[in-house]
């Protein structure tokens, strides 16, 4: 019988390698062993109806859980700072009706301590799930890892098992790699397409599946394959949402903080004006003397694929907005490509005041676009080489430092500080719309 299962896993494991030759936009990190290790275990990964997603808290201190099950009616939570679960304190579940006749089950926990292990443990119908370990980092000098795009089943036929098992095993692999190197890394930042179909859930447990994701907690972004469907709003536990007017049936943008950092994640597949500034409006509200303002959207308005002067509705909208509320550093995505830019305000390149722009490139593997021939000059660093990077952000009291890394050979990609370059402008209607007009004329 052992013999047979290798075989059909030796013969599983050619059958993918030669898929990654049949998909040239892919490109994996890993070599045949990693597959070859990995595949056996995806059947444990599909058949896994309620693997638990951690989010980020609206403080330092705070996590909030989330899981899927066919019946919440028992869900339960249990945490304690014990690894055998004694004295183990009990935390109301929220259960509500979900997608695919599934219930999604959240809980939030707050009043932990930094620096502290505590163990947590979930059930559905009285199995309890196996403790796992989370520590919540110190405030001060934290990192925070960044990717975007891990977008599950984006290389092939994604109802393939093959397709899915290939990106599934980049994107633990990449997780692998980040985690490893940065053991103590706060959280992670996702710039959104977690999935290739927003209505997933095959898809979307293959991307919680890293081990890792059981210990630190993710704050995800709405991408453009995200949007339509509820899945992300029942998987992903997010904090301090927003109230949109033209709000996604996945969600709205939210925002949270940690140490002297705001971060506010934003929905930029919902181009409306003011949805984007009531998110920012509420955020710099509730916290408005944090050092630093981060802005996680999945476009970037400012892609190395866009010249100097290319029209951009992205840039128009949301980066006269950010030019208004002071942001310092804004994380996307979507065009499957490392780039960074120089500080930018109202459309061009800032002297002294401005907003750095960073792009992430794909997390997994499964997909790939090429930079133009000719660079913008924003652009200041660029990479599209086929192969998954992430990039580790320190934030100090005297800058953001960032580091990129590709996952194959570990080397850095680029390196760079985000000084406290932006002023203390006064966001109104009247400030943004000057410099809507700033950014356009730019453009033209």
């Amino acid at each position: 019988m052992k013999k047979i299962t290798a075989v059909i896993a030796l013969t599983l494991v050619v059958a993918l390698l030669a898929g990654v030759v049949a998909y040239a936009e892919s490109g994996y990190a890993y070599g045949e062993d990693v597959l070859s290790a990995f595949a056996p275990g995806w059947s444990e990964i599909f058949t896994d109806d309620t693997v638990i997603s951690l989010s980020v808290g609206a403080e330092a201190g705070e996590v909030r859980f989330a899981w899927l099950s066919s019946d919440g009616k028992e869900a339960a939570f249990r945490i304690s700072e014990n690894s055998d679960m004694s004295d183990a304190k009990e935390i109301p579940v929220e259960t509500s009706e979900a997608t695919g006749d599934c219930m999604s089950n959240k809980v939030t926990v707050g009043g932990l301590e930094t620096g502290k292990t505590y163990f947590y443990s979930y059930t559905e119908k009285g199995e309890w799930s196996e403790p796992q370990p989370i520590t919540v980092q110190p405030e001060e000098n934290f990192t925070v890892l960044f990717v975007s795009d891990a977008q599950i089943g984006r290389s092939g036929e994604e109802t393939l098992e093959e397709v899915l098992i290939r990106d599934t095993c980049g994107w633990n692999y990449t997780v692998d790699k980040m985690t490893g190197r940065y053991p103590e890394a706060a959280f992670i930042i996702s710039g959104g397409d977690q999935l290739q179909s927003a209505d997933s859930i095959t898809q979307m447990k293959a991307y919680l599946s890293p081990e890792a994701l059981r210990s630190v907690p993710v704050a995800n972004t709405i991408g453009n394959h995200d949007k339509g469907e509820t899945l992300y709003g029942d998987v992903f536990n997010n904090p301090n949402e927003v109230n949109e007017l033209l709000g996604d049936e996945a969600g709205t943008g939210y925002y949270y903080t940690y140490g002297d950092v705001l971060f506010i994640t934003v929905n930029s597949n919902n181009n409306f004006l003011f949805d984007t500034a009531k998110v920012l409006k509420s955020a710099v509200k509730a916290y408005p003397d944090t050092k630093w303002r981060v802005v996680t959207m999945h476009h970037n308005p400012y892609s190395a694929s866009l010249s100097d002067d290319e029209y951009s509705e992205y840039r128009l909208l949301f980066s006269s907005l950010f030019d208004c509320y002071d942001i310092d550093l804004v994380l996307s995505g979507h065009d499957h490509f490392y780039s960074r830019t120089e500080p930018m305000y109202a459309g061009e390149e800032a002297k002294g005041e401005g907003t750095v722009y960073v792009q992430s490139s794909s997390a997994s593997g499964s997909n790939y676009d090429p930079l133009p021939d000719e660079l913008a000059s924003f652009t200041v660093s660029a990479f599209d080489v086929r192969v998954p990077t992430y990039t580790a952000l320190t934030f100090t009291d005297s800058a953001i430092k960032g580091t990129t890394y590709r996952t194959d050979t570990d080397e850095i990609i680029d390196s760079f500080e985000v000084k406290d370059n932006t002023s203390d402008s006064d966001a109104n209607i009247f400030t943004v719309f000057i410099s809507m007009l700033k950014t356009l004329f730019s453009m033209i």
